[in-house]
């Protein structure tokens, strides 16, 4: 007897052990750091320079190469922060060692009206990651 193998069970399988791939941890813990934070702060404005009040941003650390043990990847949840009525935030982590070894954190606006074309993320690179440091950046979201 032949045994047939439907492309949809293939293609489900595919499906299934690629989106296995990346594994996601929150570490919000870290925001309470005592002491060598890193903080990433500045103002998410419109096009037109007014403030946008309560806009979310969320920093994750990503590092989207295999790791041992089998996996295509981490992202960790670091902080979340709101703008204030005048457009700052500020957000505050704690930077593990291996963060600082390999991978990027990325800081990105939330929320309704984002995407990717007019809600662009800011990155910061292993070899530019700091403790006990502040790093400035303004969003301006057409």
């Amino acid at each position: 007897m032949k045994t047939k193998i439907y492309p949809y069970a293939l293609l489900l399988a595919l499906v299934c052990l690629l989106s296995s791939c990346t594994k996601e941890e929150d570490d919000y813990i870290s925001k309470y750091c005592p002491g060598s934070c890193t903080e990433v702060s500045g103002q998410v404005l419109r096009g037109s320079g007014q403030p946008i009040k309560n806009m979310q941003l969320l920093v994750t650390w990503q590092n989207l190469r295999p790791f041992k043990g089998g996996g295509g990847g981490i992202i960790r949840k670091k902080a979340v922060a709101y703008t204030d009525d005048s457009g700052n935030y500020t957000l505050r982590f704690l930077l593990r060692d291996d963060e600082m070894e390999e991978g990027h954190i990325e800081v990105a606006p939330q929320g309704r009206g984002c995407s990717q074309v007019n809600c662009q993320s800011y990155t910061l690179y292993w070899d530019e990651l700091k403790r006990d440091t502040t790093f400035t950046h303004n969003f301006l979201i057409d």
